[in-house]
């Protein structure tokens, strides 16, 4: 059943137009529209997000967490593993060049990011609560399009329940079981299950700390080991660099084509930084702050973070190593194996620990995104009771299944549904967005 209908799903979203899937030219169009009608705002507020996230003044406002709360939270949910291994998947069905689309999609995603973030902080409700839906149902009610809205905010509702259900939190268990499976031939299921269990009965204020204490450290840790590695490597940094850029024009990926690249990059790339689903737009829009640029430059850091960054160090890890070079579709196992080529030891200690804690967190971030999706469409908390439930039985069936390339490209399809909903809603709201930019630069 499930295979019919993404298969139905696939119909529509890969629609060729020039020979291009209709959902890749509308993730890029959205990013070009976004960066170019904000005035390149991902490169001028870029410095003023990184002084922003660690100034502590803003943190006695109105809210919940603070900015580097949410920053963790929204970093540990984009940065899991499908910033790493799909990187692997992206290069192994897309060719070397799909690092490189990867990089294109997150810069423009910076500027999708910010929009998003900067439109649900201002349509936050009374108890701070916000998110894609409320600027869909306010936001545009606001200029006279209240029945667009509110269907818009249902139907990305739901969506957002369904991609996070199939897609990204299968994605995530079932990576994390493969790695455990490879390496110590032992099933983390039960073990994935519980600790999910318990976090998830905490709350935002739990999961933030869990966030907070979890997601950056790895990060640093698994970049240390990647700049390792390449420094290891250092006399193949400049040929696999060399292997990206020519196989922009070549025709040696498994999905054949020019353009295999540019689509599995782009793929991957929404899936792993989030920029255009509307994600990061509900942990922010609780933050401790009160103007919207703010709390919008913070977040247009993440997509530098999990894929101008990590996702890179990781594809030049796959390829400097030669690991690139396969017949088959590659997963978390592969990004191992690169590894332990010059850490051995790492690459069986270190590195379960960190893919562990990614994945960890990010479906712990993506539970807590399903529940404010809850609330906001039924409003009575009972109904988490099941939803906890079946969050934590999608975990365990997700570790025990074996069909990656069929979560992953699942995980693909519903997560850039998501911008369809979301990009119309900035579009139609581009002026608010370009008005508070303008207000705040006459202010400071």
């Amino acid at each position: 059943m499930i295979i019919k209908v993404t298969d139905l799903l696939n119909s529509f979203l890969y629609i060729k137009i020039f020979n291009i899937p209709f959902i890749i030219i509308w993730v890029i169009a959205t990013g070009v529209f976004c960066t170019i009608r904000f005035k390149f705002i991902n490169f001028r507020l870029f410095k003023h997000g990184i002084q922003t996230l660690f100034n502590l003044e803003s943190h006695n406002n109105n809210g919940i967490i603070t900015h580097i709360q949410a920053f963790a939270t929204v970093i540990s949910g984009t940065v899991g593993l499908g910033t790493i291994s799909g990187v692997a998947i992206a290069i192994t069905i897309g060719g070397p060049s799909a690092v490189f689309w990867m990089i294109i999609t997150g810069v423009l995603g910076m500027s999708i990011k910010f929009a998003e973030v900067v439109l649900a902080f201002t349509h936050r409700s009374e108890n701070t609560t916000g998110g894609a839906f409320y600027y869909m149902e306010h936001g545009l009610a606001k200029i006279g399009f209240m029945k667009t809205g509110k269907f818009l905010a249902f139907i990305y509702a739901v969506m957002l329940l369904v991609a996070m259900i199939l897609g990204g939190i299968p994605f995530q268990a079932n990576q994390i079981a493969a790695l455990s499976s490879n390496l110590f031939e032992y099933n983390t299921s039960v073990i994935i299950s519980l600790f999910v269990l318990i976090v998830i009965l905490g709350g935002i204020k739990r999961i933030a700390l869990v966030a907070t204490g979890l997601g950056p450290i790895m990060i640093m840790l698994y970049i240390g080991m990647c700049i390792y590695l390449i420094c290891v490597n250092g006399n193949n940094l400049l040929n696999a660099l060399s292997i990206i850029f020519q196989d922009i024009f070549n025709k040696s990926a498994i999905g054949g084509g020019v353009l295999s690249g540019l689509i599995a990059g782009v793929r991957r790339s929404v899936f792993a930084n989030e920029a255009g689903t509307g994600t990061a737009a509900i942990a922010h829009s609780i933050v401790k702050e009160k103007d919207p640029v703010k709390v919008g430059s913070v977040a247009m850091i993440a997509p530098f973070v999990d894929t101008i960054l990590v996702s890179f160090l990781t594809g030049i890890v796959i390829i400097i190593t030669d690991m690139h070079s396969t017949n088959t579709v590659g997963d978390i196992t592969l990004v191992s194996s690169a590894f332990s080529t010059a850490l051995p030891l790492l690459s069986k200690l270190a590195l379960p620990l960190i893919m562990f804690s990614f994945a960890f967190s990010t479906i712990i971030a993506y539970y807590y995104y399903c529940e404010v999706a809850l609330l906001y469409l039924f409003g009575n908390k009972k109904v988490l009771i099941l939803f906890q439930i079946l969050i934590v039985g999608s975990v365990y069936i997700s570790c025990m299944s074996k069909n990656i390339e069929f979560i992953s490209y699942l995980g693909d399809s519903l997560f850039m549904c998501l911008m369809i909903p979301n990009a119309v809603a900035i579009y139609l709201l581009r002026r608010e967005v370009l008005n508070t930019i303008d207000s705040y630069y006459k202010r400071y």
